[in-house]
């Protein structure tokens, strides 16, 4: 059995790494750690969640898809989070809706790389 300690970074492939980079510091203030020497690949940071940036020009996630990244926010929080969304035109693919004793809204970056938003933390 393999043992791991925790998540070290999520990976997205993006179609156009600075409009990525842009978009995840507007909206959640993350900020550029290390930009690879190899084009087209960087990581970004806020708190300790750590996203792998790899560009890869022409692409698109496919529409469908249930893969998404599930970031918790307060639900003191949760209803500005949503106007916010709506202010800045953001496209929302789900919610918000209530689930799980709580609320989520699921939304898209620039390259339908979906992200949702929700409270509680899954108790599992």
């Amino acid at each position: 059995m393999i043992v791991i300690e925790s998540i070290d970074y999520i990976g997205l492939t993006v179609s156009n790494l600075d409009n990525a980079i842009e978009f995840y510091k507007e909206l959640f203030d993350f900020e550029v750690v290390e930009k690879m020497s190899n084009p087209g690949q960087a990581f970004i940071k806020v708190g300790e969640i750590v996203i792998g940036l790899y560009e890869v020009e022409g692409y698109k996630n496919q529409k469908g898809t249930k893969n998404h990244i599930s970031l918790y926010v307060d639900e003191e929080d949760f209803d500005d989070a949503v106007d916010e969304l709506h202010e800045k035109n953001i496209p929302i693919v789900f919610g918000p809706e209530n689930i799980r004793n709580g609320k989520a809204v699921i939304f898209v970056d620039p390259d339908d790389n979906q992200i949702e938003l929700s409270y509680p933390r899954v108790n599992v």
